[in-house]
């Protein structure tokens, strides 16, 4: 006697793993997830010299504060990314990027360790977090500028709710 093969079992095992991504499966992380690094490892890390057959990496800062304190003072050429566009922004605006480094305003704050885990969450792969964000960053005598770059992508005033 042969046995049958049915198809049913498969079936109901890809429909649950689309409804998986589609739905409530996401990812969750915790603080033990987090990279930190204080400016200087920042800059050593990110700045190896890449192989003799390998491209130099891609990277950049990420603000995830409003706006207007970005516009305020913010690290030199970071982009802004507002926590709370971050979930339907962060692949169009940081997609060219192997690595981010997430900052906020000092030691205290929190912003960017919850930015830092919705990018971990978002399936982004080397993401750190800078330890002291803008006030360790100018401690360190690193530049930081004001104002709006001219290629900084236009992103809702309110949040996306």
């Amino acid at each position: 006697m042969t046995q049958r093969y049915s198809p049913i079992p498969a079936a109901f095992a890809a429909t649950l793993a689309s409804a998986c991504l589609l739905f409530a499966c996401e990812m969750r992380t915790t603080d033990r997830d987090l990279v930190y690094l204080d400016p200087y490892q920042t800059l050593s890390t990110l700045n190896k010299p890449a192989g003799a057959f390998q491209a130099a990496r891609t990277w950049t800062f990420v603000d995830p504060r409003s706006r207007a304190e970005y516009e305020k003072e913010h690290i030199a050429n970071a982009i802004s990314l507002p926590f709370q566009d971050m979930t339907l922004e962060a692949e169009s605006v940081l997609r060219n990027f192997e690595a981010v480094v997430v900052y906020d305003t000092d030691y205290d704050d929190v912003l960017a360790k919850s930015a830092s885990k919705r990018l971990l969450e978002l399936r982004f792969k080397e993401v750190y977090t800078l330890e002291g964000g803008l006030k360790a960053w100018k401690k360190a005598g690193y530049e930081t500028e004001s104002g709006l770059p001219a290629n900084a992508p236009e992103l809702p005033d309110l949040p996306v709710k």
